[in-house]
């Protein structure tokens, strides 16, 4: 696949910025961590235009209006050549956090089931292959960005899907903004995917790490009203959205947070930081971790004889890291989207079925029962979705404003009843899931109570510097 129009100089098109930006309705602003892509400036793009649009249709009848007027190319005649639309994406393949490379081997797997057996993706009439190119970055922010430019400007992705991480894909957004290539999917739950100078990012359907924590706060409330709050998190905006989100809904609660402690995500070690929060013998744990941080962190805990109510990040709920953390991980509430691949009430689901005999059959080197995988499998049937409702030809523009409408109720592997939808006023998909409860001796995470819907809720509990900061 190759784009149908060649792009502007990237410098003129910053020079214009820079000429009209005081007519700019917003400001592109980096997360203040020096991981914007090329060390833009806060002038980069006023890319959504106060956010306006028709009646932002969950139906995708009414398209959802994106000022391009500072696009370095016109997405609207950027297209397709061909019968093949080529997406790129970018995330660990090696180093610490490898292990997001299942992620990988889902996507892989639905599209080939999508490509050889459904013969592609029908679009305005039209059928079409999937291809994906993806790019190793070992969780590094700077390869991200030199990734994204590579499968942008040299090999001529159409687009960018469910790039991992959230410092990875703050640091491309302003990147993304500038050539106005739509970012499907970003593979992080950050609440940063709400700020309305960015409408070319779409996050993902993991939970929003601030409705993470709503949903453990009301747990709390239920079950252990006056707790005393321990915290491990990442210290990065990933970790901050757990704490900051935290201190946010507890405050003027009876809910008291007695200690914060934060590791380095470039390591695991995190002894010393468990072992002070065990000192505070607190009622209730919040792990805003990731990968070996998690499994490593519930160990430590369990050598110190500290049994609180534990609630571990989304990220960290796969069948690798849980069997790494072994019986220290009995007990251990998160939340899921999807439904667990090890659960036996769902052996007969017809997409789950469905989802084993192609894993198998597509990428026989994937664990069908780590959830990453299901993770992957899921994105991808997401963006499938979102490519079917394109309106009229497929472009750069028409995929972000199919996206930006998307209103989705029967993804396979989804949670029973649950929708991701996102809209005008509400940007945010996965804010209906379970929240679950590992079991060590079943070997899988069990629904705690019904299904939990935080819809249009997002924006509203989380403190404005996560979003727009």
């Amino acid at each position: 696949m190759r784009l149908r129009t060649a792009q502007r100089s990237r410098i003129l098109s910053l020079l214009l910025v820079l000429a009209l930006v005081v007519a700019a309705c917003g400001d592109g602003r980096d997360d203040g961590d020096d991981t914007s892509a090329e060390g833009d400036d806060d002038t980069d793009q006023p890319a959504d235009d106060g956010n306006g649009g028709d009646d932002g249709g969950d139906d995708g009848e009414a398209a959802f209006t994106i000022d391009t007027e500072f696009c370095a190319t016109d997405p609207a005649s950027v297209g397709i050549e061909g019968d093949t639309i080529t997406f790129g994406t970018s995330l660990p393949q090696s180093g610490l956090y490898a292990a997001f490379a299942e992620i990988l081997r889902g996507e892989q797997a639905y599209f080939s089931y999508v490509n050889e057996e459904l013969g592609g993706v029908e679009i305005n009439g039209n059928q079409y292959r999937i291809e994906l190119l993806a790019k190793d970055d070992a969780y590094q922010a700077d390869q991200t960005v030199t990734n994204v430019d590579q499968l942008v400007q040299d090999d001529g992705v159409f687009a960018l899907f469910n790039v991992v991480g959230t410092r990875n894909n703050l640091a491309i957004r302003d990147f993304v903004n500038e050539e106005c290539v739509p970012n499907l999917f970003a593979a992080t739950g950050s609440p940063a995917w709400g700020n309305r100078d960015y409408p070319w990012i779409l996050g993902t359907g993991l939970v929003p790490y601030s409705i993470e924590m709503q949903a453990f706060v009301d747990y709390l409330t239920e079950t252990k009203p006056d707790a005393t709050i321990a915290v491990l998190r990442a210290n990065d905006d990933f970790g901050r959205a757990y704490s900051d989100t935290l201190r946010a809904l507890t405050e003027g609660t009876d809910m008291t947070i007695v200690q914060e402690e934060t590791y380095d995500p470039e390591g695991a070690d995190v002894a010393a930081q468990v072992t002070s929060l065990a000192a505070t013998n607190a009622d209730a744990w919040v792990l805003g971790a990731t990968l070996l941080g998690c499994p490593t962190a519930l160990r430590e805990a369990d050598a110190a004889g500290w049994s609180p109510i534990i609630y571990m990040s989304g990220t960290c709920t796969s069948k690798t890291l849980m069997n790494a953390a072994a019986e220290a991980g009995d007990g251990v509430i998160s939340v899921s989207p999807a439904i667990d691949p090890n659960d036996p009430q769902y052996a007969s689901d017809e997409d789950l079925v469905l989802y084993n005999e192609k894993i198998a059959q597509y990428s026989p080197e994937a664990d069908p029962t780590n959830g990453i995988v299901v993770y992957g499998w899921v994105a991808a049937a997401a963006l499938v979705e979102t490519l079917q409702r394109i309106e009229g030809e497929p472009t750069r523009l028409s995929l972000m404003q199919a996206a930006r409408t998307l209103e989705v109720s029967d993804l396979p592997m989804m949670v029973p009843g649950a929708t991701w939808s996102v809209s005008e006023d509400d940007w945010f998909l996965g804010e209906q899931f379970n929240l679950v409860q590992f079991s060590f001796a079943d070997g899988f995470f069990k629904p705690l109570g019904e299904l939990r819907s935080y819809d249009d809720q997002t924006e509203e509990i989380t403190p404005d510097d996560l979003i727009n900061g």
